[in-house]
């Protein structure tokens, strides 16, 4: 243990997260670990080897009927859902670090309601569910528009807002004064959060259905706004990258710190071509980078303190 962190760190560094790493490995390791106030995640619950999860509007009304109970009672902000038949999506932020208490009342209550009503046994959900930590507002922006375009992906609608089972329906409420917008969806502190309005967002998603598949939207979001934001240029990469090696080690020497780098580079709004050709990589390689370390947040809390520590000290 002391080698690894040797890798990454000065003396007086390593003493302070060994400390907190001491402290992890004598308590079982879970999700609860890596949580924290006011995070924000992207949650897909999946059924278990393709089974339907949803197979009619009563089993989505009690879903719904549920997630509104934990938004309640676990201080949960939700800004989108979409409720397709084998999965779904949640955008959500965490008020409390209890994001895994409160998954574990909307999974197992419904699937317990589900098992009962569909006189059915075992396992409903794929493990547990799949959370992915959003890091900035271009990423939720991303993923706002990638859980809303499911439905038009799946050729179930011609356009988002005609699905009955998604929240997107309530950005058009502006315009629309019949459908008011659920007091547990806080599409008000998404927005504000994004520094758009709901005209600029719905548009936003309607210009991308002919364009590009959902998941294209993900990894294309950053390039596409990137260049409209200050100090994201790759002059100012080079510049975390000489601070990185003066206050933490060289990337070429330390493999974890150079994936940890690109990581945040990348949730921070850099475009993917700046950050390789920056760190001389290939792009490709960037993009990998980035799914195995949101990957490994999950598991490691070594990355987790690492992640805060670098967006903190050389980012901001």
């Amino acid at each position: 243990m002391g080698n690894f962190l040797a890798a990454f760190m000065p003396r007086s560094l390593e003493l302070f997260i060994y400390k907190r790493y001491n402290n992890y490995i004598m308590a079982r390791r879970n999700r609860t670990e890596i949580e924290d106030k006011n995070a924000i995640y992207h949650i897909i619950g999946k059924g278990v080897e393709g089974t339907d999860i949803f197979t009619d509007n009563i089993d989505r009304n009690k879903f719904l009927q549920l997630l509104q109970k934990m938004v309640t009672s676990h201080k949960i902000l939700l800004f989108s859902y979409t409720l397709m038949d084998t999965h779904f999506h949640l955008l959500l932020k965490t008020e409390e670090a209890n994001l895994s208490q409160a998954m574990q009342f909307l999974n197992s209550s419904y699937a317990h309601w589900f098992n009962i009503r569909h006189i059915r046994k075992g396992h409903l959900f794929q493990d547990r569910y799949k959370s992915h930590l959003v890091l900035n507002s271009l990423y939720l922006y991303s993923a706002a528009s990638y859980i809303s375009l499911n439905p038009v992906e799946a050729g179930l609608v011609d356009s988002p807002e005609e699905y009955p089972w998604s929240s997107f329906q309530y950005f058009l409420s502006t315009q629309n004064q019949n459908k008011s917008v659920p007091p547990w969806l806080n599409i008000r502190e998404f927005l504000k959060l994004c520094q758009t309005s709901p005209e600029n967002f719905v548009n936003f998603v309607k210009e991308n259905i002919q364009k590009d598949g959902p998941e294209k939207i993900l990894q294309n979001i950053t390039k596409i706004t990137s260049n409209q934001i200050q100090n994201k240029s790759p002059r100012n990469i080079e510049n975390i990258l000489r601070k990185t090696k003066e206050q933490i080690g060289s990337i070429e020497t330390n493999i974890r710190l150079k994936h940890l780098l690109v990581y945040l580079l990348i949730k921070e709004g850099y475009r993917v071509k700046d950050v390789a050709t920056s760190l001389q990589i290939s792009s490709s390689s960037v993009l990998k980078i980035c799914k195995k370390v949101d990957r490994d947040i999950i598991s490691d809390r070594i990355y987790q303190l690492w992640l805060n520590y670098i967006k903190k000290n050389l980012l901001l």
